[in-house]
């Protein structure tokens, strides 16, 4: 029973024990706060030119080792917060009073990550073809495990975080550079595993955006595809675990029983 007491003496503290990082960070958390990045690399092959190709076969390398952990700020920038003014505060700043967040710079508590990213490479000595001319790359939601699963445009120096693929079957134009875009839940999702599906085209439009390295503008959202290209697909997949506070009741309760039966052992070992 000495042992019980101990241990739940050092989890009380360890998890009581006051946040002594408290500051206002002006970017959101990235992959390198998150474990690193996991990129699907996106070629064409097969191109009838690899310069100037008029077919070919999108092809997606995609071999991830690890799943991605939707995570509240919390957990990526401990004691931290986001400005008031913030375009993401809102959806991703923790809630007032969560480690010592103020009042005027709370928000939401929504889980995300933006590990997962698009990367595409041209390099007709190998065998990859560049985009053709007066076309872009696009990508389109295609299957999405939760409907609470949303995912973000975001960009620091623009003050920018804009909702893209709204609804499954929508679609952004791609400019080939690398991109991140960050994937939330609400705050109260459950304890699981969410995944998304992707499928990456050809557009018969060419990419002219304002909003970064994707397009998401009435004509993006409406462009055709080039069926002289075959597309690909890729999967996603996040984990969501339980919170430290359940966590924290779990292996109490576990400890209590474990306390609860030794108790009893003990006591039917000495009345014999």
């Amino acid at each position: 029973m000495k042992n019980f007491t101990t241990i739940l003496a050092i989890a009380i503290a360890h998890f009581s024990a006051p946040l002594v990082s408290a500051a206002v960070i002006s970017a959101v958390p990235g992959p390198d706060d998150q474990g690193g990045m996991i990129m699907p690399m996106v070629t064409i092959t097969g191109a009838d030119n690899y310069e100037n190709p008029t077919s070919g076969t999108i092809t997606i390398t995609f071999n991830p080792t690890s799943v991605p952990v939707l995570s509240p700020l919390e957990t990526w920038s401990p004691g931290d917060w986001f400005a008031e003014g913030a375009a993401w505060r809102v959806d991703l700043g923790s809630a007032a009073g969560i480690g010592g967040t103020p009042e005027a710079n709370a928000g939401n508590g929504d889980l995300f990550n933006n590990q997962y990213g698009f990367m595409f490479m041209a390099m007709p000595m190998m065998g990859s073809a560049y985009v053709p001319t007066g076309k872009s790359l696009a990508i389109q939601l295609t299957a999405l495990s939760s409907s609470s699963l949303e995912v973000y445009n975001y960009g620091n120096a623009e003050n920018r975080w804009d909702s893209v693929f709204s609804t499954v079957g929508s679609q952004v134009l791609w400019n080939g550079t690398m991109w991140h875009s960050y994937f939330t839940l609400p705050s109260i999702a459950e304890p699981g595993t969410y995944t998304a599906t992707f499928e990456v085209f050809i557009a018969n439009q060419a990419f002219t955006s304002g909003t970064g390295y994707v397009d998401y503008s009435a004509s993006a959202l409406t462009a055709s595809r080039d069926g002289n290209f075959t597309s690909a697909f890729v999967d996603y997949t996040w984990s969501v675990i339980p919170e430290p506070s359940s966590l924290i009741l779990l292996t109490l309760a576990l400890l209590c029983g474990c306390a609860g039966w030794l108790g009893k052992r003990r006591g039917n070992l000495g009345s014999r």
